[in-house]
């Protein structure tokens, strides 16, 4: 399936949301469907022609009729099979009041289908209110961290109206299951948002178990939820004409969480759910005195437990990255990687690196977004792989933070396998420390270590660069991840949401812009070299240190690099950069990568047919005989 994402809004005896549930698919940008579900029996593999399934919800009060344990049995009896492929391949299913409840007895809530023979009796259920009696009200909802693609990001309270007569959650299990599983992402809350131990009538008027709202399955792609999301889309639905959102009701922010998940599933993209091996380090202390009262691993500020769910919330997202030379990875000791495919090579020699993210991470705590500096790590450790000529074989993270909060470590894991898996790099192993003594609340830091393989004679080390070589440069997409140090200085009273007149975006959108990987760029270039001849003699990855720190490391003596910095338009957001701190020329190069990400120099004849090929190389200067160093014009 490519193109629209498409939501199918099922219609059945006794729904009466159908409408309001399709006007909030289609404000999102879902192409949305209507569909009784007598049509939907006659035609159960239509189902698999959505990315989408949204269950509204109706009925009587109690359900008198059975309308809903019917629609549940339809589900299970008639489209069981159509329903386990959807969610398996990652789907979204809505349940929302009844339709909750309809999820519930279908088995797809808390978790795998009833009829497929494993699961048989539901762990849970919903019944009438504990008042029992109608309620008709808004309610303030807060988010705790989970699986569930639908709340996703989203950490502000929320205010939505309930109406319903059963919907007091009640499960026959342990509660913590669920939590540890990271499997209820929305609770009833006080008008405070704050989430108490007992939220009392009215702020949880169903008397639910631990204020639980709505709950997930572990995957996250099947949400139900008693509160009505498609019943403020607007902020003048709100009596008080009040919304998180400016114009939009909070509750279409779930369904843009939908939407955005779709529309990956829509292009093709996979949507692997958040883990890997976890392994709590605890800050030093001195030992207590005997006279003291023992204390837990947790008392001292490391929560295992979260770890452990850290772990299964990444897990799929890591073996997702291993193909069959992986031998050991996720639980073991250490990671093992079969070497028997490189036996073509005649020298193979192992290229490793090792480097970190930064204080981009502070820029990402601060922004509170974790989807990307995974991918930080990655592209920056491959692309100084690249620049000896090698290609990587696997990769290794390590991720320290105060308290762990799994669900951002999952984010964060995720980002790193998908680059990883772009990049064709096992994310071999890693490790997650939890150390609430060394690091400030809400940091976190994030490293890693990058193995590659290339033949000894293909290494690429500069030795042969010689005057008349011409300098050729790759654009940057940003700031990479470097100068973080001085543009957090820069920006300190400045929030991340202001807009630049010459960036024409969030500061924050340009300030986490990705690393760019030029992996692509470079095997491409190889190849093509390589087919006629001819080579590169050196490349520089642009990072800390700038255009003098780097590209001085591959110049053999008695030769100097001389850039010409008008040769090439600079981004507006060194430019900003550059009014901002005032800093001469030199400094500016010696911080940033102005806009030139990677530079390969190559012989005159090689720089044209590299130019040929890729056509966004830029000459920037040439090779001169010379003291050594980098000279900036």
């Amino acid at each position: 399936m490519t193109g629209k994402p498409r939501a199918l809004v099922l219609r059945a005896p006794g729904i009466n949301c159908d409408r309001e549930m399709a006007q909030a698919c289609s404000l999102v940008g879902f192409d949305t469907k209507l569909v009784h579900i007598n049509q939907l029996l006659k035609q159960p593999e239509s189902l698999l022609d959505y990315h989408f399934l949204a269950l509204p919800g109706g009925f009587s009060y109690g359900d008198d009729l059975g309308a809903g344990t019917l629609l549940a049995k339809n589900l299970t009896i008639h489209l069981g099979e159509q329903l386990r492929r959807f969610v398996a391949e990652g789907r979204l299913v809505l349940g929302v009041c009844n339709g909750f409840q309809v999820l519930v007895r279908s088995g797809l809530l808390p978790g795998r289908l009833a009829s497929d023979g494993e699961g048989g009796v539901a762990h849970s259920t919903l019944t009438e209110n504990e008042a029992a009696q109608f309620e008709c009200r808004w309610v303030t909802l807060a988010f705790q961290p989970s699986n569930c693609i639908f709340t996703q990001g989203l950490e502000q309270p929320i205010e939505l109206p309930v109406a319903h007569g059963e919907g007091q959650f009640v499960y026959n299990g342990e509660l913590s299951e669920l939590h540890t599983s990271g499997q209820i992402p929305l609770v009833y809350a006080t008008a405070t948002g704050r989430v108490g131990d007992a939220v009392a009538y009215p702020a949880n008027p169903n008397g639910s178990m631990d204020n639980i709202a709505g709950i997930c399955n572990t995957q996250g792609n099947v949400f139900g939820l008693m509160p009505h999301p498609e019943r403020f889309v607007a902020a003048l639905q709100h009596p008080q004409r009040r919304s998180q959102s400016g114009d939009f009701g909070d509750g279409l922010l779930i369904f843009k969480n939908a939407y955005e998940c779709a529309l990956k599933l829509a292009s093709g993209e996979s949507t692997p759910q958040p883990v890997r091996s976890f392994k709590a380090t605890a800050s030093v202390q001195a030992a207590p005195s005997r006279e003291q009262a023992p204390h837990t691993y947790a008392d001292s500020g490391v929560d295992v437990k979260a770890g452990e769910q850290a772990v299964r919330l990444m897990k799929k997202a890591v073996q997702a990255t291993h193909g069959p030379q992986v031998l050991e990875g996720l639980g073991a000791f250490a990671g093992a990687y079969s070497l028997q495919d490189e036996r073509k090579l005649q020298q193979p020699a192992l290229v490793a690196s090792t480097d970190g993210v930064g204080t981009k991470t502070l820029i990402a705590s601060q922004a509170k977004r974790f989807d990307t500096i995974g991918y930080d790590i990655v592209n920056h450790s491959v692309n100084d792989l690249l620049m000896m000529g090698a290609r990587p074989l696997f990769f290794m993270d390590y991720i320290a933070v105060n308290k762990l909060d799994p669900v951002q470590v999952a984010r964060i894991v995720q980002g790193v396998a998908d680059a990883c898996k772009e990049a064709g790099c096992a994310l071999l192993g890693g490790e997650t420390a939890e150390m609430p003594d060394v690091y400030q609340p809400g940091a976190f830091d994030l490293a890693g270590t990058i193995v590659g393989i290339v033949e000894q004679n293909e290494l690429v080390n500069g030795s042969t660069i010689s005057p008349g070589d011409v300098i050729l440069g790759l654009p940057s997409n940003g700031l990479h991840t470097n100068g973080y140090s001085l543009v957090r200085r820069l920006f300190e009273q400045t929030s991340l949401d202001t807009v630049y007149p010459e960036l024409g975006e969030p500061l924050a959108d340009a300030l986490l812009r990705p690393h760019r990987s030029y992996l692509r760029e470079v095997q491409q270039l190889r190849s093509y070299l390589a087919d006629r001849g001819r080579f590169i003699k050196g490349m520089a990855h642009i990072t800390g240190g700038g255009f003098q720190g780097n590209i001085a490391r591959i110049l053999p003596p008695g030769i100097q690099a001389e850039i010409e910095s008008g040769s090439w338009q600079v981004p507006p957001l060194f430019d900003l950069l550059a009014r901002l701190s005032s800093l001469p020329q030199e400094e500016l190069y010696r911080t940033f990568n102005m806009g030139i990400g990677m530079v390969v120099v190559l012989a005159p004849k090689s720089a044209l047919e590299a130019r040929s090929l890729l056509p966004e190389l830029v000459q920037i200067g040439t090779i001169r005989e010379g003291q050594g160093g980098v000279l900036i014009r």
